[in-house]
């Protein structure tokens, strides 16, 4: 088995001593990005606007690892509180109008930094 770390300054690097993206075995696994923005570095206010920065920040990662959004088996949505799942639901039916993956969506005591929303992602390299 062998296993490449994918780091890209496209999408904020971990404060923790994580890689952003590790590929085993053709399987993209990217933990959890938070709705950091890429300039200030700070986390950004509001559930909508958090997860679908959150999930841009996967998405740019997946692209440089090699997949697509049509690769995606499995996210995983960690929030602080579940009544911003109206907030992700309309986030994800934006982002997959066809070929929607299966989801997780957990509800945390805490995040980290105020953050409400967090999203790690499972996927397919692309052929």
């Amino acid at each position: 088995m062998k296993k490449k770390v994918i780091n890209t300054p496209k999408a904020p690097l971990s404060t923790s001593p994580v890689s952003q993206c590790n590929i085993v075995n053709n399987t993209i696994y990217i933990g959890g990005q938070m709705p950091r923005d890429l300039k200030s570095g700070k986390i950004i206010k509001g559930g909508y606007h958090q997860a679908k920065l959150s999930l841009l920040h996967c998405l740019t990662i997946l692209e440089e690892a090699g997949g697509s959004i049509d690769t995606i088996g499995m996210a995983i949505v960690y929030v602080t509180d579940l009544s911003i799942k109206d907030d992700i639901n309309k986030v994800f039916s934006e982002f997959f109008t066809n070929n929607a993956p299966a989801r997780n969506l957990v509800e945390v005591s805490d995040i980290g930094e105020n953050a409400l929303v967090e999203i790690a992602i499972i996927a397919g390299l692309k052929d």
